[in-house]
């Protein structure tokens, strides 16, 4: 029975961490990955109708509200687009908790979807031959360094676009504060190891898009947001769009909304100015239709250019990195085949834009999960006249969450009662001795230590980031863990207590 019980709980246990696995997956700290998949299936069907018929935007609207309903979504916005201008734009559900309707002009956080409105500022300034794309970095930031300072001072600026520098994952994973400047953050990496040679491989990291911003500013003389606001925004008439949370929470910037063991709270997270080059850039609906037009022409909207029709080519992934399945990194975008697509996730909000053929989809929601990529994949179904897929409800994945936390609980007290109840006196026999160790060393030191140190490194994370974009499942794993490694290492010495106790009376002449 013992044997069986420690089982049951070393799988809870497992559960969980493959749950917290799958969930970082597709949290938009792997943006790629939920790019990939979405582009796969997209690529089978290449044929996306040019704007539809009014009863398929209905069809659409009636698949959105399931989607928000069966996925607890508290709000979302879509916009669909034609290569020559035609837009179809619209708000799903709640911006806030006071119950204020989204609609196309209510902004949200983008998440990764950022990095495309970064890549389009440095190929503008390199149009400008102010920037050279193999130019190394540190011509135009001198204090951009690495670990590896050799390797640092060889790094280009074409290598951060394509995310293929050698920054690790990890690199790009620390959620920096307030008190971080743009021009400070390419000096933080100083003490960062590079994962190979620059140019060698993919390696998708926020660090990358960070150091972008700082090159915009150092080369354009003027802060990220301006020239953004200058030179992307104003020709785009991207009125509620925005790099500054003031400004946009002045202009009706949505709330966002978190999952904590299954039930949906509202919580925004906190401004962090450095990070707006790669995740933290604020739009809605409406205006990111106008940018996927630009983008779709190749640099031009409603008659005005932002970018040279090659650099726009480059940008979608011409030249681009190799990545999994035939894809390839281009600049802020994923390319597969005729399409070309990018994800974004930050700890309460996510996104998806993904141009197929002569249509574009953009979506944004108030809340962060995998489900983006599923609703974009559904309305991109729809315009081909086919049938969306089923949308699965999220109460079975939820109550499983909640099922293996209450046994992760009911495991630890379980754990500080046997502790307590020890006596160090008693004469543990055989069976009993391995059954202890056993239990003490697989589950009580073993695994905390794996899920402490181990797990966060193969999944390429940091408890930082798990704790801001899976909180009340990380924050109980983290607890849990340091518990149970703590009362496994008490039980270890009333254990050794115990032999010794055991072994003196032995000895004793009787």
């Amino acid at each position: 029975m013992m044997i069986r019980s420690k089982t049951r709980q070393a799988f809870c246990m497992s559960v969980l961490l493959c749950t917290i696995a799958a969930g970082f997956v597709s949290y938009g700290l792997v943006p790629e990955r939920a790019a990939l998949a979405l582009a796969s299936q997209s690529s089978s069907n290449h044929s996306t109708a040019t704007l539809m018929k009014q009863e398929n935007y209905e069809e659409i609207d009636r698949f959105m509200e399931t989607a928000i309903d069966r996925l607890d979504i508290p709000g979302a916005a879509v916009g669909i687009v034609s290569k020559n201008g035609d837009i179809y734009t619209k708000g799903y559900g709640k911006a806030d908790a006071s119950g204020t309707a989204v609609t196309p002009q209510t902004p949200f956080i983008l998440g990764s979807t950022s990095k495309s409105f970064t890549a389009l500022a440095v190929m503008q300034l390199a149009d400008e031959g102010k920037i050279d794309l193999d130019t190394p970095v540190q011509s135009y930031l001198p204090d951009f360094t690495a670990a590896n300072a050799q390797g640092a001072a060889a790094i280009t600026v074409r290598q951060l676009l394509n995310q293929t520098s050698g920054f690790p994952t990890i690199a790009g994973l620390k959620l920096n504060g307030s008190d971080l400047s743009i021009k400070q953050y390419p000096a933080t990496l100083k003490d960062m190891k590079l994962r190979g040679a620059p140019g060698a491989k993919f390696e998708y990291s926020n660090a990358n898009y960070n150091v972008l911003g700082a090159l915009v500013q150092a080369v354009s003389g003027q802060s990220y947001g301006e020239y953004v606001q200058k030179h992307i925004f104003t020709p785009l008439s991207m009125d509620h769009s925005f790099t500054s949370r003031a400004q946009a929470e002045q202009n009706g910037l949505s709330q966002g909304h978190q999952s904590i063991f299954g039930w949906v709270k509202t919580a925004n997270p906190p401004e962090r100015p450095v990070d707006v080059p790669s995740g933290y850039i604020m739009s809605s609906a409406e205006d990111m239709a106008h940018y996927l037009i630009a983008q779709m022409n190749n640099g031009v909207y409603n008659e005005k250019r932002v970018v040279a029709e090659p650099s726009a080519h480059l940008m979608h992934g011409k030249d681009g990195a190799p990545m999994e399945k035939g894809a390839k990194y281009g600049m802020g975008w994923i390319a597969v085949d005729h399409t070309i697509t990018h994800d974004g996730g930050v700890e309460n909000f996510s996104s998806n834009m993904l141009i197929d053929g002569d249509t574009g989809i953009v979506l944004l929601l108030n809340k962060n999960g995998s489900s983006v990529s599923v609703i974009t994949e559904g309305i991109r179904s729809i315009l081909n006249g086919e049938e969306p897929p089923a949308i699965p409800s999220e109460n079975g994945t939820d109550w499983l969450i909640r099922v293996v936390s209450l046994l992760v609980v009911l495991f630890v007290l379980r754990s500080i009662y046997v502790t307590v109840r020890w006596k160090r006196d008693a004469r543990p026999e055989r069976r009993s001795i391995i059954l202890h160790s056993l239990s003490i060393g697989l589950l009580h030191l073993a695994l905390p230590l794996f899920l402490l140190f181990v797990a966060p490194q193969l999944l390429q994370l940091t408890w930082e980031i798990m704790l801001a974009f899976l909180p009340g499942i990380s924050h109980l794993l983290l607890i849990a863990s340091i518990m149970l490694l703590a009362f496994g290492i008490s039980r270890l010495i009333l254990l050794i207590g115990s032999l010794r106790n055991t072994a003196s009376s032995a000895a004793r002449p009787q």
